[in-house]
């Protein structure tokens, strides 16, 4: 299977900057191992072009996203790629009906984060109470997948409470999460 890996790798609010890269990192040795086709797109590098982004879109077959949570959104350089690398008749065409001319083949994708919130926060407060799940804060990603025809999700993995709590069960629990779904 041919898997691109599209990761906000550093940020400062990723557990002393190394979670998100370290989670690329293990989705790439696991994947690899299981002897899939892995490509890496790291959006916090302005070194990336264009052309060569689409191309990586085009050719996988699964996505799979590494990013924090920043202020319940993907952290800007997120945003940058996915404005500059979905374009128009190239990765999605418009059609009569909103959101049916997403031209990427890949069948599904998935969503790996981290932050500082706890799983068990969500659903309570004044914030989270309308968010039940990881995914209701991360619903601009998992729409813009939907729009460009990525609508096979695979289970969300949510590292939480990165900053503040114990993270030595990640990466266990990640391994695991990639192996019962690759």
């Amino acid at each position: 299977m041919n898997i691109l890996i599209i990761t906000a790798g550093y940020s400062i609010f990723d557990a002393k900057g190394q979670l998100n890269s370290f989670l690329a990192y293990l989705t790439e040795k696991n994947l690899t191992k299981n002897e899939h086709k892995v490509k890496i797109s790291d959006v916090t590098k302005d070194t990336w072009n264009v052309d060569r982004e689409v191309a990586k879109l085009l050719w996988a077959e699964s996505i799979i996203f590494i990013t924090p949570i920043m202020w319940f959104n993907m952290p800007a350089p997120m945003v940058k790629w996915l404005d500059e690398v979905l374009l128009y008749e190239k990765t999605f065409i418009i059609t009569d009906e909103y959101g049916e001319g997403g031209q990427v083949p890949a069948d599904n994708f998935m969503i790996v984060t981290s932050s500082n919130l706890k799983s068990s926060d969500l659903g309570k407060g004044v914030v989270l109470k309308n968010a039940p799940h990881i995914d209701d804060v991360l619903q601009p990603l998992i729409m813009t997948c939907n729009y460009l025809s990525i609508r096979n999700q695979i289970p969300t993995f949510h590292a939480d409470n990165v900053i503040a709590g114990e993270t030595s069960w990640i990466e266990t629990a990640y391994e695991k999460h990639l192996n019962s779904h690759f």
